[in-house]
Order: structure tokens, then C-alpha cells, then sequence
């Protein structure tokens, strides 16, 4: 059944036990108590561990570098070293820039790495090679561990989330796995005091040294992630076997809880048992290989899943999501809820709001994972039965994932044409060689070929910048939702988020409020070497396999902004809004702070409204509006006809015979507001 499979992955294994040497009691022998859940621990559906010899598999698939002894021969250890320079030197778009801003020389910390290769064990290896490109502190460009590993995150049974401004921050617990066995004062709303007897901000701080992230919001936005979750992929596993947590619970007008301390073990999940890889790159559309058009933190995305899979593994399965706790203390919800079933619930969620007795649409877009021939359509289609007075759209957290995705949902919200972001390689001899190439990578170079030889004679460190996602792709579709829009974003949002946000910024769609100083920083079209290495295949610059199916992702074209911001970088700088820091309510009831803010900004937005009907039997456009003074109507790109709007605020127009497609553009004095196209 779904639900045992769900049941035995959430479980997962212990850390510890994974991590004992090889020939151990523990790995040899499997105790029938290794692996069976602690006294206290609830079974769902009163199942055990569906057989402790299932689990015993799940551990001895985990044997390898890094969870386990293993074993490199030297000339492995320099084939990977060798590898990953001559990626970083030759094609990792940011390396000025990390050099600069850093002062750090990974191509020179790799080449002392190659003295060491018969000093070191193999996870002291593994360790040192992933220490070397995090340093870069880009989450596009990491050092990926085994194939074995894929998938395998180390998570602890709960979520901490910070609130406040960062000389006065608090940390509370938002969510916990049921069934976990904890103590149950140890619920949703305690307060994380004490982390492994460290005063809770200063080891977040601490930790944050080791994460990734160029403004120190972003790192310290990541740390609190990571202190619950960590992808073994993409780091080493958690130094510590298990935690001690010191908290404080719930208290109430007079009572400021209580003081406790609770040891919580680290745990290895893989979301893979139950749904596909995670991160996995989405099917090839419009005729072009995704894999090259992606943006996105490959660590958060496994993250992300194994998150799914603990506290929201309806959005796994297509279940319906459970109906939203309410909570005591008389601190209900702020507003009356209507979800709206998604048919891609990894990626999308939407809901109507009741506020003040007025109806506003919200969508969470989770990530951008899913093509545009999947994801653009699902969008249109939630939107669609949204009221248009006012829509929040909420890209927290979001690690990105595919660019055309991305920045082809802007149109939708906006009567304007889309500018799209541009990116451009580092010139250097390996890019120009690469653009030279037939096959696909010298394809996907072709467009930048020209700037990358001139760049030569003119200085150049840049090819010039040009956009991935097609500007025609860009405004295909036009305007779908009429109602003013306001963006919520954070420090995690990354990579294809970034671009989205600096695209509903730069294109002026609306009101951008940002929980931290601004969004994640990733500024790049990430590739990885699996999928370099397969477009090079039987061309002059071949790429070798890799030991263990080890490699790197890497940021391989840097983006600028356009518009408005034009040629302004986003990597280290992210893409700023108007300040909101996070409350205690809205961790603990839903967002309510947060979503009474943006429905407030909705509410002093200008409103209007623009609806075309036809009538197919009398080849009749009937346009109703609400807020225009007048409605230009055009056929196949040319004037129909002008309408001024007076007591009477609607029109009817005849379709000409032959006609393609309509547009009607609604203006609200000279300012365009509304914008429809219909296929005839």
C-alpha cells in the first residue's frame, strides 16, 4: 500500500547506525531491534518496520564514500580533482567574481589537493573536494558526492523557522512528524532555545559559516534550513549523531511556559521509494533539452522532497492536503480558506481567501520543476477560477528549476510585453571552444559565438547577453489574470526564482514584499557535468566518466537583469523588495500577519476588470469591463477598432472575416491595464 511505503520511507534510518564501520554487529548482523521503531515511536497504520530485512537493504545500499569506508585508487582521486578544475577554470561563469568578492582560488586549492591524494581517507576526500567549491558560497555550483547517494537526505523529525530582525530573532519548532515518538510537550509552537547546548542564534551563526549564500540573510536564511535537513549528495553528513534540543513550551498571558531538553536522532530518508528522483530534470519540450535550460539549487530540491515526504506527502501521492490545524488560544485563522485541487502538487498550490468580505486568490508556486508545457498550463488553469480582485503570489522558499517555466508565467499577470533576463558565458578558451562544436552544447552556444571570438580583441570577460527563454515564448500567451498581483519571496528563493522576481520587478507587474533584505542571489543557468559529458560524446573535447558516478553542477552562464535594471547582476545581490519580517503568527496560523499585509497592498492597488465573450454562431465579441475609459480592439496585429467607455461599460464587435487572433487592449486613462488575446 501507498501508505506503508510512505510510513517505512519517513521512517528511514538511523544516522548512527549508517555511519557505524563496516563489520560491525550493526552492519553485519542486522539485530532484529536495529532498526525497529523506539518504544515510544508510533507505527503508522500499526505496522512495523515492514520486515527489518527490508531495512537492511535500505543500509547496506547506503555502503560507500562518505556514509562508509570506500575505497578511491590515486588515479581517481586525480581524475576527479582534474575534472572538476578544468570545469571551474573553464566554464564557471562566476569565478571573477567569487575570486574577488571571496578571495578564494579553488582552481589552486585543488591543485594542493593533488598532493595530498595519499594523505587523505576517502571521506576526508570526498569532504575536502565539496569544502573547496561551497567555499565559492554559489548554491548552483556544488561538488556532487556518489551516485549512490542520490536522493539520501539527513533530517531530523521537525522544522525550525526564525522570526524577528536578526539582533532579536526567535526560533519556533512549525512542524513535527506524527509518529516520530517524541516527548509530546515537544510540538508545533515550542521555542528552540538551546542547539547542542549553544545559545540557538549563535549556533545558526556558527553554521551559517559553512553554507551557502552571499549576503548574510541568505546564509543565515539557509543555516536555520539546514540545522533540520541536510542533502548528502551535495555536503557531508551532520557531525553530530543525534541532537540535544533545549526548548521552551507554549506559554500563555502569564505563563511563559516551560523549560525541557529533548535528544532527537539524525535520520537518513529518500523520497525516491515513494516518488521519482528527486531534482530529476523534466522531459524535453518545445523540440530542446531542459537540461540545459535549468536554474536551481540542486541541494534545496532534494530537500524540498525529502520535506514532502515527512510533513506533506499528500503532495506525493495527489491526496487531497489534510484540512489546515486550528489552533487554541483563541488565535484562529485571519481568514476563511478554499483550497482548489492542483494538478501538479509538488509545484503548484492555490486557494481562495475570504477577507473582510471580499474574495482574493493565492498561489504557492513550490518550485519550477515541471516544463512549460506542463507547468504554464496548470497555472493558467488555477488562476482561471481565482477571484481577480487581488492575487498574492508566494515564491518562499522556492529552489528554481527550469528557466523558461519561469520566466514565461510573468505574462500571465501583466498587460505588458515581457523583457526576459539575459545571460552570457565567461569568455575563456573553453567556451569558445565548446561554441565551435557541432552536436548540442556547441548548439546551445552558437547564439553567444560571435561576442565569445571577439572578446578576445576587445578585453572582453564576457560573451554578450542574451536571453534563454525566447521573447516571442516570453508574450505568447498574454494576460490571463486581470486583478492587481503582489509577489511574497525570501532569502531561499533561488535560481529560477530569482529570475521570476526580478522579472515581476523589472517588467513592473506589481509590489514585491521580501521576507530578509532580498531574494536568494542565484544569477545563473546551472549545468552539471553528467549532462556535459553526454552532449560531448564522440566530439574533440570528450569528457571522461567520473568514479562513482561523482561530479559537479555548476554555474555555467551568469544572469543580468533587463528593463529597467538593465545589466544589473543578481548573483550575491538577489533582487530586493519591500522589507517584511515573518511574525509568530504567521508560523503558527498560516501566513495570517503576512497575508493581511499583501491583501492590504491588493486592496490600495487600482482595480479593474476586463471579460470577452464570443459568440461563435454570430462571430460576435461581447467585452464587459469594470475601471477602463476605453478599449482598443485589434485583428491580426492591426487597429479594429477604438471604444471610449461611458455609462454604459461594455461593447460588442463583429469579427472580420479571415481574422486569426484578437487583442483587446482596456486602458484606465493613458495606462494600459488589461490585455486579452483570443485564437479565432
Amino acid at each position: 500500500m501507498v501508505e506503508d511505503s510512505i510510513a517505512q520511507a519517513q521512517r528511514g534510518v538511523l544516522l548512527a547506525d549508517v555511519l557505524a564501520r563496516k563489520g560491525s554487529r550493526v552492519k553485519r548482523a542486522i539485530h532484529a531491534s536495529a532498526f525497529a521503531p523506539r518504544a515510544n515511536e508510533h507505527v503508522a497504520n500499526g505496522h512495523a518496520a515492514n520486515g527489518n530485512a527490508a531495512l537492511a537493504v535500505a543500509v547496506n545500499a547506503l555502503d560507500g564514500p562518505i556514509l562508509s569506508p570506500g575505497s578511491l585508487t590515486p588515479g581517481e582521486r586525480f581524475q576527479l580533482i582534474d575534472a572538476i578544475a578544468a570545469l571551474l577554470e573553464g566554464l564557471y561563469t562566476h569565478l571573477p567574481l567569487k575570486r574577488a568578492r571571496y578571495g578564494v582560488d579553488p582552481i589552486q586549492r585543488l591543485h594542493i589537493l593533488r598532493t595530498q591524494v595519499d594523505e587523505l581517507t576517502d571521506d576526508q576526500f570526498h569532504f575536502e573536494l565539496a569544502d573547496i567549491v561551497t567555499g565559492l558560497r554559489d548554491a548552483h555550483t556544488r561538488y556532487v558526492g556518489p551516485a549512490i547517494l542520490e536522493g539520501k537526505v539527513a533530517i531530523l523529525p521537525f522544522l525550525v523557522e526564525r522570526v524577528g530582525s536578526p539582533d532579536a530573532s526567535q526560533y519556533f519548532v512549525t512542524h513535527v512528524l506524527d509518529g516520530a515518538g517524541l516527548d509530546a510537550t515537544f510540538q508545533v509552537g515550542v521555542t528552540i532555545e538551546y542547539w547542542n547546548g549553544v545559545p540557538i542564534d549563535l549556533a545558526v551563526q556558527r553554521h551559517s559559516a559553512q553554507e551557502v549564500g552571499g549576503r548574510p540573510d541568505s546564509q543565515r536564511a539557509w543555516a536555520t534550513q539546514s540545522l533540520t535537513s541536510r542533502s548528502l549528495r551535495y555536503g557531508p553528513p551532520p557531525d553530530e549523531h543525534w541532537v540535544v534540543i533545549g526548548y521552551r513550551t507554549a506559554g500563555t498571558a502569564g505563563n511563559p511556559g516551560v523549560t525541557r531538553e529533548i535528544k532527537i536522532d539524525w535520520r537518513i530518508v529518500d523520497p525516491n521509494q515513494v516518488t521519482p528522483p528527486a531534482g530529476a530534470v523534466p522531459a524535453a519540450a518545445q523540440g530542446r533539452d531542459l537540461s540545459r535550460a535549468m536554474a536551481v539549487n540542486p541541494a534545496a530540491e532534494a530537500i524540498r522532497q525529502a520535506k514532502m515526504l515527512l510533513f506533506a506527502p499528500h503532495a506525493l501521492t495527489g491526496e487531497a492536503p489534510p484540512a489546515p490545524p486550528r489552533r487554541s488560544k483563541g488565535r484562529g485563522r485571519a481568514a476563511a480558506v478554499n483550497p482548489i485541487q492542483s494538478f501538479l502538487p509538488q509545484t503548484l498550490q492555490a486557494k481562495t481567501i475570504s477577507a473582510d468580505g471580499e474574495l482574493f486568490g493565492y498561489v504557492r508556486i513550490w518550485a519550477f520543476n515541471e516544463g512549460p508545457d506542463e507547468f504554464i498550463p496548470e497555472l493558467m488553469r488555477l488562476i482561471s477560477v481565482l477571484p481577480d480582485r487581488g492575487l498574492i503570489l508566494d515564491i518562499r522558499g522556492n529552489p528554481g528549476g527550469v528557466i523558461w517555466s519561469s520566466e514565461m508565467a510573468l505574462q500571465l499577470f501583466t498587460p505588458r510585453q515581457i523583457q526576459p533576463t539575459r545571460f552570457s558565458a565567461l569568455a575563456t578558451p573553453y567556451t569558445r571552444g565548446l561554441a565551435g562544436l557541432d552536436g548540442a552544447a556547441g548548439e546551445e552556444l552558437r547564439p553567444w559565438k560571435e561576442s565569445l571570438d571577439a572578446a578576445i580583441r576587445n578585453g572582453e570577460l564576457y560573451a554578450q547577453p542574451l536571453p534563454i527563454t525566447d521573447p516571442a515564448d516570453c508574450n505568447r500567451y498574454g494576460q490571463q489574470y486581470g486583478g492587481p498581483v503582489v509577489l511574497v519571496g525570501d532569502a531561499t528563493s533561488y535560481s529560477a526564482a530569482d529570475l521570476f522576481a526580478a522579472g515581476f520587478v523589472d517588467n513592473g507587474l506589481g509590489r514585491f514584499v521580501c521576507v530578509g533584505s532580498a531574494t536568494g542571489a542565484g544569477g545563473a543557468n546551472v549545468w552539471n557535468y553528467d549532462g556535459l559529458q553526454k552532449s560531448l560524446f564522440d566530439s574533440s573535447m570528450a569528457l571522461s566518466s567520473l568514479p562513482d558516478g561523482a561530479g559537479l553542477s555548476f554555474a555555467f552562464r551568469r544572469a543580468t537583469r533587463s528593463g529597467p535594471s538593465e545589466g544589473l547582476p543578481i548573483e550575491d545581490v538577489g533582487v530586493r523588495g519591500e522589507s517584511y519580517p515573518m511574525t509568530a503568527d504567521d508560523l503558527l496560523f498560516e501566513n495570517r500577519d503576512l497575508i493581511a499585509h499583501c491583501i492590504e497592498i491588493l486592496k490600495a492597488e487600482p482595480f479593474s476588470r476586463l471579460k470577452a465573450t464570443v459568440n461563435w454562431t454570430t462571430r460576435k465579441i461581447k467585452i464587459s469591463t469594470v475601471g477602463l475609459d476605453l478599449v482598443d480592439v485589434l485583428f491580426d496585429g492591426h487597429p479594429g477598432s477604438t471604444h471610449r467607455l461611458g455609462a454604459e461599460p461594455g461593447v460588442t464587435v463583429s469579427i472580420p472575416q479571415g481574422a486569426q487572433v484578437c487583442e483587446i487592449v482596456g486602458f484606465s486613462g493613458t495606462e494600459v491595464r488589461q490585455l486579452r488575446r483570443i485564437g479565432l
